[in-house]
């Protein structure tokens, strides 16, 4: 590329790349200071009237052009993923994956944070559940989390800005199959509001929460975060897709080359701190295809980490029906309530680590009629009918989430030969379940028929993402661990305040920052992260810190 075509734009504080959950709460903290920062998303705002939610193929187009993966949505915005059948859950938008997610909001445990002491097979965080504790609490408060203290299954805390959503008949079903068991259950925390809450109204309840929500009653960061960093002078710039990111003649990071997707002009756009926040797949993607003669490998890899240690959690899907109409088209679609009964170690399994299981909705009668999340098909014909009648409405999914290890070889790289619509690498994912996973996955997915018994399901079938070749495939909501923080340069690729070990002035913040993956969903810890992370930058700017 010509260095002549290339435009230079002013100067920035800080240059935030990718405007997702890390990338919005850090802006937002760092504009609200007075800090000058720009951010650069390669997607745009999606406004609720162009989801599908009032058209009547509403369904069909939730699963292609509405769908979670960009490989089956191919909007574009959107850059492939080498990998064949991977279906990675990824937006590139205002508000990232949150535009598009379904809004779970646990927290991680304690004991998540010290698996190093636990049992050795993970490290530990840099730092402990304690200090990441206030920014938990002030993620729940801007982005309006709905829940119940108390939970004895998870850590004490302060009361949630918003009282549970309800159980919903399946729900109720769940609880009940529970108790029956003698397992613990708690109310799901959701970042939907059950109520009313700083301008964005209460949850109606529709079920198509995989398509974003159009009344915004679903908290992300572009309907939270987003609006007041911009309202606090943030230069957002959309359709911005960056190509790689600069460095000095000393190696460190000065700012980074983007497209204008509209123009198909370049520019360079210079700052004294970067930030990098494109997610656990786009993170490493850009490191990677940021190489220099003083990075050879990559930015920030001298260790060798950028790109390994990828976790998606072992992932099942197990679907029961009952003789009882439970609405799983109904409420939330994840999830009305969920048990932590095996989320922590027990040696006397034979494996470590542990599992959650959520009770999560169907979708609506076409969805469902199609094999919902288990491919159990409403078969053609008369058979259709008869089958209608006993499935329709009268069962509930339960998602078995299970902790990975971070293994090295469950890696991002860089696709030798696909790129996306600007000649730009696009990434090739590698993941596979370690033994102890798979025995951890399959035991979870045991205690998930387990509650279909106790729910007394006359059907119950069991989706564990094999592909034809009993190869798993998993959905892969979850990205994490692919530029992990850590003490240890030469094990990790960051120090506990996200600063890169390699460039003093490179901040890397998002799901690829993760020790270790938990066996809850991600976001809600990505968030506090990040309030943390931009705590951090304030400090070093000498900026008001903690609002």
């Amino acid at each position: 590329m010509n260095a002549d075509s290339i435009e230079d734009m002013p100067r920035a504080e800080v240059l935030v790349i990718g405007a997702g959950m890390a990338g919005g709460a850090i802006t937002c903290s760092l504009a609200e200071a007075g800090v000058d920062v720009v951010c650069l998303e390669q997607g745009q705002w999606i406004p609720g009237e162009r989801r599908p939610h009032a058209d009547r193929h509403y369904e069909l187009r939730r699963a292609f052009d509405w769908s979670t993966s960009p490989n089956r949505r191919r909007w574009e915005t959107d850059y492939p993923i080498g990998t064949p059948g991977l279906q990675p859950l990824m937006l590139n938008a205002v508000g990232g994956s949150t535009a598009i997610y379904t809004a779970a909001w646990p927290r991680f445990r304690p004991s998540d944070f010290v698996k190093d002491v636990e049992h050795g097979l993970s490290p530990n965080w840099p730092y402990t559940y304690e200090d990441l504790e206030p920014y938990y609490d002030l993620n729940d408060a801007d982005m309006g989390a709905s829940g119940l203290a108390g939970d004895p299954g998870a850590a004490p805390r302060s009361a949630y800005p918003n009282p549970p959503l309800p159980l919903g008949k399946r729900g109720e079903r769940f609880a009940s199959a529970c108790e029956r068991l003698g397992w613990h259950w708690w109310p799901f925390p959701m970042a939907v509001n059950s109520r009313d809450y700083r301008g964005r109204p209460a949850c109606n309840y529709c079920g198509d929460c995989q398509s974003g929500c159009p009344r915004d009653s679903l908290a992300g960061s572009h309907n939270t975060y987003w609006p007041r960093a911009v309202a606090a002078g943030a230069d957002l710039r959309t359709g911005a897709r960056v190509e790689r990111i600069l460095t000095g003649a000393s190696g460190e990071a000065i700012g980074a080359i983007y497209v204008d997707r509209a123009s198909g002009r370049r520019y360079r756009q210079l700052a004294d701190l970067t930030v990098v926040c494109c997610n656990g797949i786009g993170t490493p993607r850009l490191l990677l295809n940021s190489a220099s003669e003083r990075h050879p490998n990559g930015l920030a890899n001298s260790s060798d980490q950028v790109g390994r240690n990828l976790m998606f959690h072992g992932l099942a899907i197990v679907e029961v029906w009952t003789d009882e109409i439970v609405e799983p088209h109904k409420g939330v679609i994840c999830a009305a309530a969920y048990s932590e009964e095996f989320a922590e170690t027990d040696a006397a399994r034979g494996f470590v680590n542990g599992f959650t299981l959520l009770c999560c909705g169907m979708n609506g009668p076409g969805y469902q009629a199609a094999g919902s999340h288990s491919g159990n098909v409403a078969p053609w014909g008369d058979a259709h009918h008869e089958w209608f009648e006993r499935h329709y409405s009268k069962g509930f999914a339960i998602l078995v989430q299970s902790e990975d290890l971070p293994h090295p070889d469950n890696r991002v790289t860089l696709d030798p030969v696909l790129t996306d619509s600007d000649g730009i690498p696009a990434p090739y994912v590698h993941y596979e379940l370690h033994p102890n996973d798979e025995a951890l996955l399959s035991f979870a997915c045991d205690r998930a028929v387990d509650i279909g018994r106790a729910a007394g399901a006359h059907d119950i079938k069991v989706n564990r993402f094999m592909d034809g070749n009993r190869t798993y495939l998993p959905p892969a909501w979850h990205l994490m661990g692919t530029a992990r923080m850590g003490t240890d340069p030469t094990t990790s690729v960051t120090d506990a305040t996200h600063q890169a070990w390699d460039v003093p002035n490179l901040y890397i913040c998002d799901g690829s920052s993760f020790p270790t993956g938990g066996a809850v969903n991600p976001t809600s810890t990505i968030g506090a992260m990040a309030l943390k992370c931009a705590d951090g930058i304030l400090q070093r700017l000498g900026k008001t810190t903690f609002r």
